[in-house]
């Protein structure tokens, strides 16, 4: 499965905007406003590197430190040279259209009334309150399309990827793709189990590295997930154990960095069974690197298929056949933890 991210247009017009404001910064540099042409110039080196660098913006520090980078340059252009500059008033309001921290909003709105109040205070009353009354009407439509914006935000976080250059899908779409893979399996008689990895040395560049890692040396089919506390996971579905076995060593293989993985089989079993927050728990201390879990609980239909099939109403001698039966299964689907068979 693959999505279509819209990113190449958000990088072009924050890459026009970089070029428009650096060739705004050299014209006032030929008129002797350095100062001003200073902040033109960062303005416009943050905005190449949005451009350049867009998955950057995805990461909430940065962004909230390009937002209120803008905001605190707009108020100084405002303020240096209003007759010029004043134009930048809108641009308080489209900032709170961003995704962005509670705290950001009111920040960068106290940063735009005041800078509204000191450029306008020499044009008299009546400018100063018709600026006031402007630019705290933008202010509040754009913080009431930000708010729909930012559950709008939150939501594509949940079910969208988690990189938008990686197709790498979050634990919302794992838990709705569960079902479906696992009933296909079923009814194909294939192998299906999910790995979950993470790197031996914890840390944000180990995490990128083996997502990096991970993108490359996964096949196309082999969907790939980053679950909510940063493990990835890898569905893997295969003719047999064996051959997922082999493919699976050739996958942590590939990685070539050490990793810790835990596998779930996942054949005959019910999704709803599955705690990832469990399973992912310090996955990086296993002491071996490959770590075979025992099955999932059943399908609650097979169960009630198994109830039927012995008859409307079982037997204690039906019960003890199904007692040892079970503990039987028990034993032998459950391997020592850190054995790859």
């Amino acid at each position: 499965m693959e999505i279509k991210f819209k990113v190449r247009i958000s990088q072009f017009v924050c890459l026009l905007g970089s070029v428009l404001l650096l060739l705004e910064a050299a014209r006032q540099i030929s008129i002797g406003l350095t100062l001003t042409a200073l902040l033109l110039a960062v303005g416009g080196t943050m905005l190449l590197v949005v451009s350049l660098a867009h998955e950057l913006f995805t990461l909430r520090w940065f962004r909230t430190l390009v937002m209120l980078s803008v905001a605190l340059i707009m108020s100084a252009l405002v303020l240096l040279a209003p007759q010029q500059h004043l134009m930048w008033l809108w641009g308080f309001a489209v900032l709170l259209l961003y995704p962005r921290p509670r705290w950001l909003a009111p920040a960068c709105a106290l940063i735009g009334l005041v800078t509204t109040w000191l450029a306008l205070a020499q044009l008299g009353s009546d400018w100063l309150s018709l600026g006031i009354g402007i630019t705290a009407t933008l202010m509040a439509l754009g913080a009431i399309g930000g708010r729909r914006q930012q559950q709008v935000w939150m939501q594509l976080e949940r079910r969208g990827r988690r990189d938008s250059n990686r197709a790498i899908w979050s634990q919302y779409q794992l838990m709705r793709d569960l079902p479906r893979e696992i009933a296909r399996a079923d009814r194909e008689d294939i192998h299906i189990e999910l790995i979950l990895l993470a790197p031996v040395n914890t840390g944000r560049l180990a995490n990128r590295r083996l997502m990096n890692t991970l993108d490359s040396a996964a096949l196309p089919h082999e969907t790939r997930y980053q679950l909510d506390d940063g493990a990835l996971a890898v569905l893997l579905v295969t003719r047999g154990e064996r051959m997922a076995s082999l493919r699976r060593r050739q996958l942590i293989e590939h990685l070539a960095m050490p990793v810790r993985a835990r596998v779930q089989p996942l054949n005959d079993s019910d999704p709803c069974a599955l705690d990832l927050k469990r399973l992912s728990a310090h996955l990086s201390d296993e002491p071996q690197p490959i770590t075979l879990l025992p099955p999932l609980s059943r399908k609650p239909a097979d169960a009630s298929s198994d109830e039927t099939s012995t008859g409307d109403a079982p037997s204690d001698h039906g019960r003890d056949i199904l007692k040892p039966a079970s503990a039987a299964d028990k034993v032998a689907v459950a391997p020592s933890r850190g054995n790859d068979h």
